[in-house]
């Protein structure tokens, strides 16, 4: 597919196939005929219209599409445009489709690795009720199977703990990093650890934590994959992870890839879908997980509600239980994975959900609570780099001129290092609203400087 990121299942669909818009319309016109439609008109700008999503085709070419890849009528018309598209790639339908058991968790592994990096599709291929319908399934598949395998090598626990190690060493380069750099390593990762999972001997509690460890690999490969702007890559990746989870007999480790699955989805789909994802982790977790990784999820929570028509309320009332659970403390049992989770980091996200919600001064109120709390910018520079843009946002809605180029010039410098679509993403969304005032110095030299 290139390099190319397409944000439409056709155009993804067109490019799989290698045909060019006006090439599509000729194999769509003939198949329309034949279904005794009569002839489309076949100018290229249609096209065009159907991937922006500024209209969606007529049913009779939708039922022309869906006649040239094998989608039935029924599927056109219960799924309705785009959704019954994603049906064609039929590698997610083994994501989405297979049992939750152990051999459902391995068909969807495999289905994973095939995908990669080459999957440059950056739509959703769940939403709504199917999102929704997997997180359910997730909440209900945890049946405690035995977990023993005779694969040709044997797997010991203290093999696992190595495999453990190094994904906490990727996790803390993705933070300074960036999934540019490391998405190829996290791949190799995955495949390693998801193949032993498949091949390898192991006894219960090996097995136990290898699924486990499988989880955190996918989850990882989806959050690079979503840094990266690969969407469809990243979900597949989270719901096998979500499937390992499972597998394992592990909730908790299952509870932080839906807070991350919820972070694409209010990101690029719908917040409340997000919002959703978040309870269905909390509802599962919320007798048997530490008190950090319980303020994790309401922090969560308050990030999602704050993109939904929700009260200001629930947002808050989200983040105070927040803060009142990190405040129990940290626990031996703490998992490895929600080390970032800090009273710095609390407070950065409720400057985020301030500024979604149209109050400015109180986010920046926030951020400046964030940094007296120690928050740890040279530990996490892709965070910080985004939250630096939201400082940015909130000056400029302000209508602080000086102060927001001054915080976006701080996230140019501190986004070099590095390779993320976010932080980038963010500031060329700053360039453009501060381009009215590009008659200002200290405008001008920041437009010159990030150009």
């Amino acid at each position: 597919m290139g390099n190319e990121s397409y944000r439409h299942p056709l155009a993804a669909l067109r490019a799989q196939l290698g045909l060019s818009a006006s090439d599509y319309l000729a194999l769509l016109d003939r198949r329309h005929r034949e279904l005794g439609h009569g002839a489309m008109a076949t100018r290229r700008e249609k096209v065009a219209r159907w991937e922006s999503g500024l209209c969606a085709p007529e049913l009779t070419a939708q039922l022309a599409i869906a006649s040239l890849h094998g989608i039935t009528e029924q599927a056109v018309h219960e799924l309705g445009w785009p959704d019954w598209l994603l049906l064609t790639f039929p590698d997610d339908q083994t994501a989405l489709g297979a049992a939750w058991t152990l051999e459902g968790t391995v068909a969807s592994m495999v289905a994973s690795r095939r995908g990669g990096s080459m999957d440059r599709r950056g739509f959703l291929i769940a939403t709504g009720a199917t999102l929704g319908g997997i997180a359910t399934q997730w909440s209900e598949a945890f049946e405690q199977l035995p977990m023993t395998s005779a694969g040709r090598r044997t797997l010991t626990v203290g093999m696992v703990s190595h495999l453990e190690q190094r994904l906490d060493d990727l996790r803390h380069l993705d933070d300074v990093l960036g999934g540019g750099e490391l998405r190829q390593i996290a791949i190799a990762e995955f495949q390693l650890i998801s193949s032993l999972a498949d091949k390898a001997s192991y006894n219960s509690e090996a097995g136990r934590r290898l699924f486990t460890t499988v989880c955190e690999a996918a989850r990882i490969c989806g959050w690079q994959h979503f840094d990266a702007g690969q969407q469809a890559a990243a979900q597949k990746y989270f719901i096998t992870a979500l499937r390992a989870s499972a597998t394992a007999g592990d909730p908790e480790a299952g509870a932080n890839v839906l807070a991350f699955m919820a972070i694409q989805t209010y990101s690029v789909g719908s917040p409340q879908d997000a919002v959703n994802l978040v309870q269905t982790a909390q509802s599962q977790t919320r007798q048997r997980t530490t008190p950090r990784v319980r303020s994790m999820l309401h922090a969560r929570a308050a990030r999602a509600l704050s993109k939904t028509s929700h009260s200001l309320y629930a947002c808050t009332r989200e983040l105070s239980n927040a803060r009142e659970a990190l405040a129990q403390g940290p626990h031996d049992d703490d998992p490895p994975w929600v080390y970032w989770m800090t009273e710095g980091e609390i407070e950065m996200l409720a400057g985020s959900c301030a500024l979604d919600l149209g109050h400015p001064r109180q986010a920046l109120r926030f951020f400046d609570a964030a940094r007296a709390a120690e928050y740890s910018a040279d530990g996490y520079v892709r965070d910080n780099a985004l939250y630096l843009t939201r400082a940015a946002e909130a000056h400029l809605a302000l209508g602080e001129i000086d102060e927001a180029c001054a915080a976006a010039r701080q996230a140019f410098e501190q986004s070099g290092g590095v390779n993320s679509t976010r932080p980038s993403g963010a500031i060329a969304g700053l360039r453009k609203r501060l381009r009215p005032h590009r008659h200002t110095p200290i405008v001008q030299d920041f437009l010159e400087l990030s150009a």
